[in-house]
């Protein structure tokens, strides 16, 4: 399993319009070069026709989540519902019905008022080759988990930005415990009337959540293996009761 990347694309790109509840626009832009800080001197590209197959065979799994899951006030609850998600020349269009409610109330008045900055996708890549001088990466066919808009891309001075689990928690570097509000010992945190973490920032909140997700893939992918591995052995033969 290899592990999951974001690509960030700008309002200017993305051209999201709201109407009522329901967003629209482009999720993902085709052939606009990336950069990320998991490869410093490598250009990425989203290329056409990447979303293809992941569309036909992946298209119920795939989510509408606002700051890909990591917000503390939404965390994973899906903003919304899909209603077309379409592989056109452009990049990736998608529609979405709003839930009725008022955090995405707020969601609506920042996206009209280009408080949000970017939409931005979650995905595993499958196939993306490297060009011969290692200067360029071409992301051909990926498998897509969610989409939506985020506050921040990883790279704000960039046209758009790419990056991993990884490279994001690096991001997010941790922050000193007063600046958190004074009240983060170790890997707790006080919390206010409400639930929500008190002074507890988004980026911080952000390293913690990635971090938790890269252990529960390893794991997963461990699991997998470990199924994989015996059913292998079984068809081989070297299973027990089948050599008796």
């Amino acid at each position: 399993m290899a592990p999951r990347e974001y690509a960030s694309f700008p309002m200017e790109l993305a051209k999201v319009q709201t109407n009522g509840r329901t967003m629209k626009g482009w999720a993902s832009v085709y052939d606009h070069p990336i950069q990320g800080p998991g490869w410093p001197d490598v250009t990425t590209f989203m290329r056409r026709g990447a979303f293809t197959k992941t569309l036909a065979e992946n298209r119920d799994m795939m989510q509408v989540m606002f700051n890909h899951g990591l917000d503390p006030r939404y965390g994973e609850l899906p903003i919304g519902t899909i209603t077309k998600l379409e592989d056109r020349q452009y990049g990736l269009w998608a529609e979405v019905e709003l839930h009725d409610g008022p955090d995405n109330a707020n969601i609506v008045s920042a996206l009209r008022s280009g408080a949000l900055r970017a939409m931005s996708v979650q995905f595993e890549p499958i196939q993306a080759p490297m060009n011969e001088e290692h200067t360029e990466r071409n992301i051909r066919e990926v498998r897509l988990w969610e989409f939506g808009p985020v506050s921040f891309p990883a790279n704000a001075a960039a046209t758009a930005s790419l990056h991993s689990l990884a490279g994001f928690a690096a991001l997010a570097q941790p922050l000193d415990p007063q600046d958190a509000g004074g009240n983060m010992q170790g890997d707790k945190h006080q919390a206010d009337a409400s639930g929500q973490p008190d002074r507890l920032t988004w980026a911080r909140y952000a390293e913690r959540s990635l971090e938790q997700k890269s252990e529960e893939l390893e794991a997963m992918s461990a699991r997998i293996q470990a199924l994989g591995g015996g059913k292998h052995g079984r068809d081989q033969g070297t299973d027990p009761a089948a050599s008796r």
